[in-house]
């Protein structure tokens, strides 16, 4: 926080760490909003609910994103059964692609290679965070 009034920024993203330990704890201090991003997997779901009722019990908004969504459909509907049974907004779902892996190798975001529907996703759910903390307005 004081790093953003000291630079007069307007938002920092932090890239919390996997799982609910004690650096997930530490990376939700001074946050406005938690983008959890979270996998069909039964550790993914496990980890979701822990972060979403840490982020609960610190009244921070929290929103979710199923990566790669399509690899499990039965484990994405019971995080969105579970995100909706517990008013979470789910604002992305992100369908497993090949082509993450290619930019990977060719050392580029999946914003700067070709890899349209995921881009169109995750564009969407940047302008959805802005609204939410009202920037870029």
């Amino acid at each position: 926080m004081e790093d953003a009034k000291e630079k007069d920024l307007e938002v920092i993203l932090i890239d919390g760490p996997p799982g609910i330990g004690c650096p997930v704890t530490a990376s939700l201090t001074g946050v406005n909003l938690v983008l959890v991003i979270t996998e069909p997997t039964l550790s993914g779901i496990h980890d979701l609910e822990r972060i979403l009722k840490l982020a609960d019990h610190f009244k921070i908004l929290a929103m979710v994103c199923i990566n790669k969504f399509n690899i499990n459909l039965e484990n994405s509907q019971q995080i969105v059964y579970y995100c909706k049974n517990n008013d979470f907004r789910i604002i992305g779902e992100i369908p497993y692609e090949p082509k993450l892996i290619e930019a990977l190798i060719n050392m580029k975001t999946i914003m700067d290679y070709p890899c349209n529907e995921v881009q169109s996703r995750v564009q969407h759910m940047w302008e959805e965070v802005k609204t939410h903390l009202g920037i870029g307005e």
